[in-house]
């Protein structure tokens, strides 16, 4: 069994944050049972396609990436419109300007989401840690680690867990019990409400896990330089996703290269239009 970023999850605050219209969302395993309002601003989406009948490699990749982009793109703006709004929090700082209750408890929720609760805004390097970690990821990177982890949608754990880049969690009760877990060790793998859920989490993992640091510091500096991060870049810091290290990174690679041209039609007609 593959190591992976653990699922943290938030409580409370994003309740409030729901209230505020905001769109924060609970990430986390099922048994948190989160607020109903809050649940229903994920991307609503029907349950993840029976793909394990499909014979068609092409139509299996087609349907599995057709179904999984809108989500990644939905997080992917949510992700943008938090870090416009940061901006403008980050100026208040600037000038002195004491921020509104309702920009400060949306502030404080975010620090929450992004495990930044316990810096100081006040102290140097704080902006920069926070603009590292809210940021978007590519796509491409995102559907093809769902497709690697997954078996392109058909493993137990998607399929029971809705759970498509085997993360872990360690909660007794908060996921599955992989059948090869080894004698002494806690990990689940963690279930979640649905595909919107575990691509949130995932996201959020890459933005704020230790171990996907390096990911950060290679799309920091593509802004630094007025570029943006592609799939390729960023799978390059995820060499500590996996046990296999550089080898699953070059299995990323191989993947993203291959079906790239796929994924791009797919983007240019729209996720949603029907197949022909």
């Amino acid at each position: 069994m593959i190591r992976h970023q653990k699922v943290v999850p938030l409580v409370g605050v994003f309740l409030v944050l729901g209230f505020l219209g905001w769109g924060l969302s609970q990430l986390g395993p099922t048994n948190l049972l989160p607020h109903k309002e809050n649940k229903n601003r994920f991307f609503k989406r029907g349950p993840l396609p029976d793909l394990s009948g499909e014979r068609s490699i092409h139509r299996r990749k087609v349907r599995f990436f057709k179904y999984l982009m809108p989500m990644v793109q939905f997080e992917n703006r949510r992700l943008a419109d938090i870090r416009q709004r940061l901006v403008y929090i980050q100026e208040c700082f600037r000038l002195g300007h004491e921020l509104s209750p309702g920009d400060q408890m949306w502030f404080d929720g975010i620090l929450v989401e992004f495990r930044l609760a316990n810096l100081d805004p006040s102290a140097t390097g704080f902006w920069p840690t926070v603009f590292r970690r809210v940021d978007q990821i590519p796509v491409n990177l995102v559907l093809v680690q769902a497709a690697n982890e997954s078996a392109w949608g058909t493993s137990r754990f998607a399929r029971e867990g809705n759970n498509l880049f085997g993360q872990w969690c360690f909660t007794p009760g908060c996921g599955m019990i992989p059948e090869d877990r080894a004698q002494g060790e806690i990990y689940e793998v963690a279930k979640f409400d649905t595909i919107a859920h575990a691509v949130a989490a995932y996201m959020r993992n890459l933005n704020t896990g230790h171990a996907y640091g390096r990911l950060r510091e290679i799309r920091a500096e593509k802004r630094r330089q007025g570029k943006v991060a592609t799939a390729e870049d960023l799978a390059r810091g995820l060499i500590r996703y996996s046990q296999r290290r550089e080898d699953y990174v070059s299995e990323l690679l191989a993947m993203l290269r291959v079906n790239a041209p796929i994924i791009n039609e797919i983007r240019s007609s729209g996720p949603d239009k029907p197949e022909a």
